[in-house]
């Protein structure tokens, strides 16, 4: 798992380094805690909605959904059918949440020698 948290991690730190390019034109402190701050923030939104999901939350809203669709278009039940959310979204949250935990561990350092 460590080595998911630091791949995820170093693919967000390019990430930053390839936005600041992109935007600001420059590489500053200021423009990499604002970028960093951005991105972690992203993705570990992304991962609360993965864990949210797994955790079954919206289990009875999908099979609601996937049953007046079954219906309105008037399609046979298959073997799939009565999969929950939870069981379909098998990734792994952790990994995301940890990563993003540390780029904005760094984004907060970043911010802690900028305003020294």
């Amino acid at each position: 798992m460590l080595k998911r948290v630091i791949i995820f991690a170093v693919i967000q730190e390019i990430l930053i380094f390839f936005l600041m390019l992109s935007f600001y034109w420059n590489i500053s402190l200021l423009y990499y805690i604002n970028v960093s701050f951005i991105v972690a923030a992203i993705v570990f939104v992304v991962g609360l909605i993965l864990y949210v999901m797994q955790s079954g939350f919206f289990d009875l809203i999908h099979t609601g959904m996937r049953k007046i669709t079954r219906r309105m278009r008037r399609e046979e039940e298959s073997e799939f059918a009565d999969v929950p959310l939870s069981e379909l979204m098998n990734v792994g949250y952790v990994s995301l949440l940890l990563s993003s935990l540390t780029v904005l561990a760094t984004s907060f350092i970043a911010l802690a020698v900028y305003y020294s």
